[in-house]
């Protein structure tokens, strides 16, 4: 990548985080939410690895790290960058549910101390509902549009089919498969907490250098 172009992806990324940051799409979602997750690693990736949500993996660095050496040392690439089909956790909040009527307040501080007990944050990560990730799936298309990388692991059968279908694949998608579209190919691979080597192997004899 030139430093023209490179230069360009991060203008059109920070433009793109700064929209992430302002959106009020799930207004409930943003009481117990600190900030959205954003992409992280090389803006000239070969490969993106693309996450369902953040999580308590995904927060792990040893965890993170491992997976990223992992997938760098079976496919033999150097640079990779790994983004969110969710920007924003949903969380079951008992304590929550008595503040309905503080919209989009946010109830975290800088610390991620609960501003309604003064506590740590208690609340539970749950899955998205479609509703969810259908209104933050745009940024997702946006970020693989700017960054064109040629590889894309998918992690998870939902991850898959939503991402999938946003570029014209509407039948289930299978684990271990590999779709191809404008030069991208998508892989399909056990959610990040099962992934491994095997995994790996499992897909190499499928991907077009």
């Amino acid at each position: 990548m030139t430093t023209g172009n490179r230069e360009t992806n991060i203008r059109r990324v920070i433009d793109m985080e700064d929209r992430i940051s302002r959106c009020r799409r799930c207004p409930s979602l943003l009481q117990c939410v600190r900030k959205p997750s954003m992409g992280k690693g090389e803006l000239d990736p070969e490969m993106i690895m693309v996450f369902e949500s953040e999580s308590a993996f995904v927060r792990d660095i040893d965890r993170i790290i491992k997976l990223r050496n992992l997938i760098k040392n079976e496919f033999k690439l150097q640079r990779l960058y790994h983004t969110f089909m969710v920007r924003c956790q949903p969380k079951a909040c008992t304590i929550r549910q008595n503040f309905s009527d503080y919209g989009d307040t946010r109830f975290l501080d800088k610390e991620h101390n609960c501003l309604l007990n003064n506590q740590k944050c208690q609340g539970i990560p749950i899955r998205s509902n479609n509703e969810e990730i259908l209104a933050c799936l745009p940024f997702l298309i946006e970020e693989l549009e700017i960054l064109k990388p040629h590889y894309l692991i998918l992690f998870g059968e939902r991850v898959g089919n939503f991402v999938l279908k946003s570029f014209g694949y509407f039948e289930p998608v299978k684990l271990g498969q590999i779709y191809k579209n404008d030069g991208m190919q998508f892989m399909v691979a056990p959610v990040e907490e099962d992934f491994q080597a095997d995994d790996c192997h499992k897909l190499l004899p499928l991907v077009v250098s």
